[in-house]
C-alpha cells in the first residue's frame, strides 16, 4: 500500500518511513502540486495513483467516502488520524512512524484499503 500525508502530518514522517522502504509522500513537502486543493480533489488524484489518505481531517473526508461510495464511485482508502492518540507534535513522530509501519506491513496489497476507511487508535 501507498500512503499520502495530508498537509497536517509532518513530512519527517513520511521520509522516515521512506526510509523504511515505504512509499510514502507528504503534501507538505513531496506533493506541493496538492497544496491548497480541495479536499475532493485530493482523493480524487490519489485514488488514479492508489495511494491512501492519512488524514486528521476526519469531519470532511468521511463526508467524501460517504458521497463517493453513494455515487458507486471508488477511492484509494482514508486512514483517520486523532490528536487525542496521535498528537502532531514532533515528540510524537517516532509514534507515528511505527503506527504507519505496522499499518504498511499488515496491508501490503495496494487496493487493501479501496473504499475503505481505516482508523488509527
Amino acid at each position: 500500500m501507498r500512503l499520502l500525508l495530508d498537509e497536517m502530518i509532518s513530512p519527517r514522517i513520511a521520509r522516515e518511513l521512506r526510509e523504511r522502504g515505504h512509499d510514502v509522500q507528504a503534501i507538505k513537502q513531496d506533493r506541493q502540486d496538492l497544496s491548497g486543493r480541495s479536499d475532493r480533489e485530493v482523493v480524487e488524484r490519489m485514488t488514479a495513483e492508489r495511494r491512501a489518505i492519512v488524514t486528521n481531517d476526519v469531519a470532511d473526508f468521511q463526508i467524501i467516502h460517504d458521497r463517493l461510495l453513494a455515487a458507486g464511485e471508488a477511492h484509494a482508502g482514508m486512514i483517520f488520524t486523532f490528536d487525542a492518540s496521535m498528537p502532531r507534535s514532533k515528540a510524537a513522530i517516532p509514534q507515528w512512524v511505527k503506527r504507519l509501519a505496522d499499518l504498511l506491513a499488515d496491508h501490503t496489497d495496494e487496493s487493501s484499503l479501496r473504499n475503505r476507511v481505516h482508523q488509527l487508535p
